[in-house]
């Protein structure tokens, strides 16, 4: 079974450097704490002085364990000169002179643990389980700071922004990212709420995705709403959000942005094209088409949709031979054929309707390429064929005398 951080923290040896002016005691500890926690390697020191000029040697400790009243320099003087060399390294004092005034001030200089010596075995008992947790906890803590450095790298180096909020919704973490998106620096954003950059007739909708996300850490929101850019303007951002709040290395509120503000100019000028290309189709006065290579419906007016009676989804939905008469059908395949070759092509056909009739229609057929000139689909034109309209008169007549020809005797 993998082991757990937890475990792999306490399987970890543990170094413990333990100043007393009294050699026994040390060596009693010693003994007692390695008892205790086989994982607990102790080295001794008998006055402060040494063990200062030990750590700064490079000794590798994890946990400090000292008493009070020492000759030279004093627990308290000894903790100060520690903390300024490393200020996040543990320190217990283990003292014999107990008193509530040095239990008061040791806690306000930043002791880990105070604890006082006696009461027999079980007091190293004791000592071993507050060394153990309290190298746990900061190793835990190195984690967490380890894994906050790998995640700021990555995010620093994401073409998105990347923030990490509060359950308030104000910024804790903003990537360089924000000055290329929004227009603000990190150190502009940092502190203050995401919401009040947001349109007034957006915040309503931010605020509730954000709210049921952090209730539901489930819940992986995308939202797209305004943003008041640096510029003043407003931009157009999608953001998907996620509850990282139980990740002790985050610890917040995820959020990835991107601005998508010209993206949803081009959609909306492409609709815009797209809607007027579609009145012109309508306006037509005869049928128009567009299909696929295989003859399968793409695009049509609605003057297509009036004469056959079917709606957009049925259209849809149909084969290709579901728009002409049994009878046209291998014409029709020819068609397909000589239009692939680049003929434009015009013929007559029957058109099924969906109430059952069959109405004859005269259609001009030609291929669609794009700008390579690669074929891209079949474009065409259908009007009544008693209709007095000339759609091309050559190709028209080459194809009714080639229907009209009897079938070789050979």
């Amino acid at each position: 079974m993998p082991m757990s951080n937890v475990s792999r923290q306490m399987s970890a040896a543990i170094r413990v450097l333990h100043v007393d002016d009294d050699s026994a005691l040390l060596d009693l500890t010693e003994t007692m704490l390695e008892r205790e926690h086989g994982n607990i390697d102790v080295r001794t020191e008998t006055t402060a002085a040494d063990a200062l000029s030990s750590l700064d040697d490079g000794a590798n400790v994890d946990c400090v364990v000292s008493d009070y009243d020492m000759p030279g320099m004093d627990g308290l003087t000894f903790l100060a000169a520690v903390q300024e060399r490393q200020p996040k390294l543990p320190f217990i004092l283990f003292t014999g002179k107990g008193s509530e005034e040095i239990a008061s001030r040791a806690i306000s200089a930043g002791v880990t643990e105070y604890l006082q010596k006696g009461g027999g075995t079980d007091r190293y008992v004791v000592l071993a389980n507050r060394i153990e947790n309290a190298v746990a906890k900061r190793r835990a803590e190195r984690q967490r700071r380890a894994s906050r450095d790998r995640y700021r790298a990555l995010v620093e180096h994401s073409s998105d922004l990347v923030t990490v909020l509060d359950t308030d919704g104000d910024f804790q973490f903003i990537s360089s990212a924000s000055s290329t998106i929004l227009g603000y620096g990190p150190e502009e954003l940092d502190g203050t709420s995401a919401f009040e950059y947001v349109h007034p007739e957006d915040q309503n909708t931010v605020a509730d995705a954000f709210y049921e996300a952090i209730d539901d850490a489930d819940l992986t929101p995308t939202v797209e709403y305004r943003f008041q850019h640096g510029d003043g303007t407003w931009h157009i951002l999608e953001s998907k959000g996620r509850n990282r709040l139980d990740d002790p290395a985050i610890d917040g509120f995820v959020v990835n942005t991107r601005d998508v503000t010209e993206q949803r100019q081009t959609e909306r000028e492409l609709a815009a094209e797209r809607d007027l290309f579609d009145a012109a189709l309508d306006s037509l006065p005869f049928t128009f088409y567009m299909s696929h290579l295989d003859g399968s419906p793409m695009r049509w007016n609605r003057e297509f949709e009036e004469i056959t009676g079917y709606t957009t989804e049925e259209i849809r939905e149909r084969e290709v031979d579901d728009f002409f008469d049994d009878e046209d059908l291998e014409r029709v395949a020819n068609v397909i054929e000589r239009v692939h070759d680049g003929e434009t092509v015009v013929y007559d056909a029957g058109v099924p309707t969906k109430s059952g009739t069959v109405l004859q229609r005269r259609i001009t057929a030609s291929l669609l390429t794009d700008r390579d000139d690669e074929p891209i689909g079949i474009c065409g034109i259908g009007v009544d064929a008693d209709a007095d309209i000339d759609l091309d008169p050559v190709a028209y007549t080459e194809e009714r005398e080639n229907s009209e020809q009897p079938p070789s005797q050979d």
